[in-house]
């Protein structure tokens, strides 16, 4: 099961996101939540999720700046999908300098995010034997 955390500061949305889509069935588990970037990252640091999908407009750290800090902060490479209330390009533009996977518009459509879920789990899977056969060159090698 892959870890995914979801961040946005309306509790409502997140309890939304947990009831809407089954995320097991995709191979995914929501293993914590946060209401700020500022929670987020400490969360994200703690449980090193594989995907993290954040509101990009919070207080304290909004979620460009939440991606711009775990990526400057973590070896390991975390994927995220913006959720926004906010069609604005330049949010959008920003996001994929970032190297977000999606970037989803408010209220988010179930077949959307699911869509986004199967692309991120089929790109987490086949990097995976990738980073297996890495570790497994290392240990040889010492």
């Amino acid at each position: 099961m892959k870890k995914v955390i979801l961040v946005d500061d309306e509790m409502f949305a997140r309890k939304g996101l947990v009831g809407l889509i089954p995320w097991e069935k995709h191979g995914f588990e929501v293993v914590g939540e946060a209401e700020d970037g500022e929670e987020a990252l400490a969360l994200i640091e703690q449980i090193e999720p594989d995907l993290v999908i954040t509101d990009i407009r919070m207080p304290v750290l909004d979620g460009l700046e939440l991606i711009q800090a775990v990526q400057a902060r973590q070896g390991k490479a975390i994927r995220f999908i913006i959720i926004s209330g906010y069609n604005d390009f330049k949010y959008a533009q920003q996001a994929v300098r970032y190297g977000v996977q999606d970037y989803l518009l408010k209220p988010i459509d179930e077949d959307e995010l699911v869509e986004s879920l199967v692309r991120i789990g089929e790109l987490l899977r086949s990097e995976q034997p990738r980073s297996a056969e890495c570790k497994n060159a290392f240990l040889q090698e010492n």
